[in-house]
């Protein structure tokens, strides 16, 4: 929780250092900002990596609606491109083939404090096969190394593994880590399974900046080139106002 990385002493606050979560990187650049160094510090403001409509929301939510797509060369026709893909009718097909980024809710009736979600886990694999599925028919190439899956829990990740295997779709190529694993790299298409069972495990997973940015779900909704799929119990993660937002923007019923 944040109120237990508040810092109270004054010779650590006299050097900036106002939160223990914050890294010497972020004191740094708070203090270029309250010194007006303007010459030693940049925000950024062009990418090159997502898809315009996965790209709307951290825009909007963790850098003030500056994000634009970078101009020039194929990657920017690529994330404008609308999906053209071939659904075979089912529900979750339609929302797969027509949304960039959406959000499906996953009623979680989990104990309170597990590290597991059976229903995210079940759901991330008929994701994934249907996956497969809609590009072999639309005459498109998948290859498992461009899908990315995220959770928090090493519980979850075991279990998301095993339902693959189960599956038959348990392949080395495709990563099925934490957010940290993800950190600087991307995947065409990224799963997250939220996979949170309480309101303390929400606030445990929330890192927040201290400019009121959630860094880890910062960089998990920043991974996918291509589409984005949230996987999540909505009445708990309604809680955080940010998750709050997320939902009411992009959530399906299938």
């Amino acid at each position: 929780p944040s109120s237990q990385r508040t810092v109270h002493d004054p010779s650590l606050l006299s050097i900036g250092m106002v939160d223990v979560g914050n890294s010497y990187f972020e004191r740094v650049y708070h203090r270029c900002q309250q010194e007006e160094w303007t010459w030693a510090y940049d925000h950024l403001s062009m990418q090159g990596r997502m898809h315009r409509d996965i790209m709307a929301f951290p825009s909007n939510h963790f850098y003030n609606g500056t994000l634009k797509i970078l101009s020039g060369g194929s990657s920017s026709d690529v994330q404008t491109w609308p999906l053209s893909l071939t659904s075979d009718g089912s529900a979750l097909q339609d929302v797969l083939t027509s949304k960039r980024l959406v959000f499906l809710p996953v009623i979680s009736d989990e104990l309170y404090s597990s590290k597991t979600n059976e229903h995210e886990a079940n759901l991330v694999g008929k994701i994934v096969g249907d996956l497969f599925d809609i590009y072999k028919s639309s005459g498109r190439e998948l290859q498992a190394s461009q899908i990315g899956i995220i959770t928090p829990f090493r519980a979850q990740i075991a279990m998301i593994k095993n339902q693959l295997s189960d599956i038959g779709l348990a392949v080395p190529e495709m990563t099925v880590d934490t957010v940290e694993r993800f950190q600087g790299g991307a995947r065409d298409i990224i799963i997250i399974s939220l996979c949170i069972n309480s309101t303390h495990q929400l606030d445990n997973i929330v890192s927040m900046s201290s400019d009121g940015v959630d860094r880890k779900l910062n960089v998990a909704l920043t991974r996918a080139r291509e589409q984005l799929i949230i996987l999540g119990d909505p009445t708990i993660l309604s809680e955080n106002e940010i998750y709050a937002e997320l939902i009411r923007e992009y959530q399906v019923e299938i």
